[in-house]
């Protein structure tokens, strides 16, 4: 038994109407055959109209109903000018600073760390609590298996959302994270917890994986 969930980016966006375009419903279709090879327990999905979009033409697939979690929102990563911390002009700057980010002070590092920090916070204690839901209790860097589980979870979201969590479930700084992992639209990134002596540890098993829609378009 070995808990495993997917995190997917919502398909490309229309931002302008909030939902995404003609080619994002093709990418989500793609999105849902994929998927549905699987067993899908839960869909969790972000309130934002590119997410829900994206979501609506998956959850006839696997046969699970979604469940909107405002926590799953878009993170706010404009640091200044509507340049976003994970954009690659932006995240490079940790590759220039004095100190390369550590796990315990990246937000020292770089120039976006006091508007990332706090939403960095309250989106790995809203993630933690939901798993903790399934028995996976977070201690330190790893996870205590208060009760064993085989859930198969689908997260639909963003990319400074999926960055983000990446940050804290492989205890990366969060800056080389943003710096060096891709997150493209309609992509997956698939992780598996590996257990051991009562602990269990995620694992990637794959990441920003789109070859599902851009063998089609």
């Amino acid at each position: 038994m070995a808990m495993r969930i997917w995190l997917v980016r919502h398909a490309e966006p229309d931002y302008r109407r909030d939902t995404i375009t003609e080619v994002g419903k093709r990418q989500a279709q793609a999105l849902a055959k994929v998927l549905a090879r699987e067993r899908i327990d839960r869909l969790f999905v972000s309130p934002f109209g590119r997410a829900q979009a994206t979501a609506a033409e998956i959850v006839g697939h696997l046969g699970v109903q979604m469940q909107t979690l405002s926590w799953l929102g878009e993170l706010n990563g404009n640091w200044t000018g509507n340049r976003w911390a994970w954009d690659d002009d932006v995240s490079v700057v940790a590759l220039f600073t004095a100190k390369i980010p550590e796990l315990s002070d990246w937000h020292k590092v770089v120039p976006y760390g006091s508007l990332l920090l706090p939403q960095w916070r309250h989106l790995v204690q809203q993630f933690d609590a939901l798993l903790a839901e399934f028995g996976y209790i977070r201690a330190g860097t790893v996870y205590q298996v208060h009760r064993d589980s085989d859930a198969h979870l689908v997260f639909v979201t963003h990319a400074g959302v999926i960055l983000t969590l990446l940050s804290h479930l492989l205890n990366w700084a969060l800056p080389l994270v943003y710096v060096h992992v891709p997150c493209d639209v309609a992509s997956i990134t698939e992780l598996c917890w590996h257990k051991r002596d009562g602990y269990a540890v995620p694992k990637l098993i794959r990441i920003n994986d789109t070859a599902h829609w851009q063998k089609g378009d």
